[in-house]
């Protein structure tokens, strides 16, 4: 089975999980990390041995090897970070809420539809019982 290469923008606390249970799937690998510290991405590129580091968004959207973008920002970064993955052809996945807003949600959906594009999102995160 062909793998699905997949980089992360976001290497704050949440990415531990992802990395860590990333590795429970053949059919992912996590290629590239990005965060805007440099050594918070390559710290997590050294302890999950992921190849490559960005510090840019622009540049890991442009790295030709990525199909899907895992979106693990804070939540007002998800909208900016999901239309770029969107416009550069990648597929995206993101932790908690795909935007904040049902208009950016809306638009995230419909970029998607127009470019054959997936989209999916982990609300458990604010829909989960400790905030219930």
């Amino acid at each position: 089975m062909k793998k699905v290469k997949v980089g992360v923008v976001g290497c704050g606390n949440i990415s531990d999980i992802y990395l860590t249970n990333s590795k429970k799937y053949d059919v992912l690998e996590i290629v590239a990390v990005c965060d805007q510290l440099r050594e918070r991405a390559g710290a997590q590129a050294e302890k999950y041995g992921i190849g490559k580091v960005y510090d840019d968004v622009a540049d890991i959207m442009a790295d030709g090897e990525i199909e899907v973008i895992l979106n693990l920002t804070n939540p007002n970064a998800h909208y900016p970070v999901n239309m770029m993955a969107l416009k550069a052809g990648k597929h995206v996945y993101t932790e908690k809420s795909l935007a904040v807003t049902t208009q950016e949600g809306q638009e995230i959906i419909a970029l998607a539809q127009e470019k054959g594009l997936r989209v999916g999102a982990a609300p458990d995160t604010f829909l989960g019982g400790r905030l219930q």
